[in-house]
């Protein structure tokens, strides 16, 4: 029975078994290296392709979307004007106390900085639509 212990306890078995393979392993050799890189190539330039196309479709859907933007501002400021409870008497006191339409001075704002870099926002338009 001694002589499975003599042999267990060598100095193989005293290293780890992570240890002999890591010694073990080598780098794998470089044709095999190089295709891998050449298809790791391809496959990035055929993602980028499509990430590119994707991005210029993205950009002209936000462009239409700037575009429709005061409409949309113009829309939203009517109904929340519409909702706005008004009082029952006319012509009274009240009615000059009444709190400032601030939807309607933010739509004004808002269209005033469109139309001051009305220059630059076509400028940016032009060449994709």
């Amino acid at each position: 029975m001694g002589w499975l212990w003599r042999d267990s306890r060598g100095p193989a078995w005293k290293q780890g078994w992570a240890d002999q393979t890591l010694a073990s392993m080598s780098a794998p050799p470089w044709p095999l290296v190089a295709i891998f890189g050449i298809i790791f190539m391809l496959l990035s330039l055929s993602s980028y392709i499509n990430y590119r196309v994707q991005m210029q479709q993205n950009m002209i859907n936000f462009k239409i979307f700037l575009m429709f933007l005061p409409v949309l501002l113009i829309f939203v400021a009517k109904i929340t004007w519409s909702f706005k409870p008004r009082t029952a008497k006319h012509g009274s006191a009240d009615d000059n106390t009444r709190s400032f339409p601030w939807s309607m001075a933010a739509l004004v704002v808002v269209l005033l900085a469109l139309v001051s870099y009305q220059s630059r926002v076509q400028s940016m338009w032009s060449p994709s639509l």
